[in-house]
């Protein structure tokens, strides 16, 4: 016999109940096994990917149809609706889902436009993220709230995990001058927080326009505690994108998804395992798994690996190294900062430090854009260390750490 008990907020609608499913429940659980009076008789539009799955594989947009949910619109965010396209690849095909139309936030516009959300009187978000800020499917829905709020519709998340954890956060808050499509709000790269979390601090702390007329909702997942990263929370991982295969690779992310931007490491996109390898044409074997062994925390082992990944029409081999995560990431004292200190030590040899100086200008600004910040840029640029750079993020933790207390909903 389920035990249920309801609490309300003026911004949050959370479920709470006692269940015999072995895995935590998401907020399309929620909704797929309770009414949910938020959405009923309303006409809505579904910002969703083939991750929006209930814990037993239900696909997002066949829930609402099964319930007999007016949706009347789907949108997609970059990857595609079915989450397939690469990285940066656009669309506006015009294309359909039980002749629902499907409208592209990947193409001519990032944010949904008034004629997109004509007849509309809901969004409702569901998309699971992999917990770092740069991940676009954060921007997606701040844009989406954004213009529900112009337009004066309702906006609700389904909530997810954060597939790190939620007491993981590392990095520098975002400063705003380098705000862009990856990175849209001022929150650290590791950030410890669900999207459901997020949206709340968003509307709380004013980070889009329009966002204090925004009514907003969130469908809490039940279960899931702060302490979980994803093998624990007894779902299954969908890819959220292509290079996300894995929730490893998602973790992957969070320690190299920064450096690659730099355009002399590989960081095993393209090979088996993406995020989980560092490569170089540049530097020898050893130099490579030497810089990064004295960098990683203990708890990680690497390797020494060569690998190929395909290039145009050939391939390419890289000298590199492969990493294999502890069972329980949360005994990894630090994730992110160790791809710096690599960076930082390779560019004492003269050929990889050369070919560096060669591509940074044209890399330069994606980079800051993903660091958010301009610090470790010029730490490289005049051959200092970054551990300066690296200890003033533990002000911006600390500050975070308690400016996010009062928008956590777990």
């Amino acid at each position: 016999m389920k035990k249920f008990r309801f609490f309300f907020t003026s911004l949050t609608l959370t479920l709470l109940f006692t269940t015999s499913y072995g895995s935590i429940k998401t907020g399309l659980d929620v909704i797929s096994t309770s009414k949910t009076s938020v959405l009923m008789s309303k006409r809505i539009g579904l910002i969703c990917n083939q991750t929006s799955r209930t814990h037993d594989g239900k696909f997002g947009p066949d829930v609402c149809l099964r319930k007999k949910l007016k949706l009347v619109g789907l949108f997609s965010p970059e990857h595609g609706f079915s989450g397939v396209r690469k990285a940066g690849a656009t669309s506006d095909t015009a294309t359909t889902y039980n002749n629902i139309p499907i409208y592209s936030l990947y193409g001519t516009t990032r944010k949904p436009t008034k004629k997109m959300l004509r007849g509309i009187d809901i969004l409702v978000f569901d998309i699971q993220d992999i917990g770092v800020r740069p991940y676009t499917y954060l921007s997606t829905m701040i844009l989406a709230m954004e213009a529900a709020a112009e337009a004066k519709i309702e906006f609700v998340v389904l909530d997810r995990p954060n597939p790190l954890g939620g007491e993981r956060i590392e990095g520098n808050i975002l400063d705003t001058t380098l705000r862009s499509f990856v990175g849209q709000v001022a929150i650290p790269y590791i950030h410890g927080m669900t999207l459901g979390e997020i949206a709340k601090m968003a509307v709380g702390e004013r980070w889009f326009k329009s966002a204090a007329k925004l009514k907003l909702t969130v469908i809490a997942m039940t279960d899931w505690k702060r302490t979980m990263t994803w093998h624990e929370t007894g779902l299954d991982w969908t890819p959220p994108s292509p290079n996300i295969p894995t929730f490893e690779s998602a973790v992957g992310a969070a320690m190299f998804g920064a450096i690659g931007e730099l355009g002399v490491l590989s960081v095993g996109i393209g090979s088996d395992t993406p995020f989980l390898r560092l490569g170089s044409r540049l530097v020898s074997r050893e130099m490579l798994f030497d810089a990064t062994k004295k960098s990683l925390s203990a708890e990680l082992s690497v390797r020494a690996e060569d690998y190929t990944v395909p290039y145009a029409d050939s391939q390419k081999t890289y000298h590199g190294v492969a990493l294999t995560l502890p069972k329980d990431i949360n005994t990894v004292k630090s994730l992110y900062q160790a791809q710096f200190k690599i960076f930082s030590a390779l560019l004492k040899d003269t050929n990889f430090s050369k070919s560096y100086t060669a591509v940074v200008f044209s890399s330069k600004r994606m980079f800051e854009k993903v660091t958010g910040t301009t610090a470790l840029l010029k730490a490289f640029q005049t051959a200092s260390t970054p551990d300066s750079v690296i200890a003033l993020w533990k002000q911006d933790e600390s500050r975070f750490r308690t400016l996010r207390k009062k928008y956590l909903l777990y």
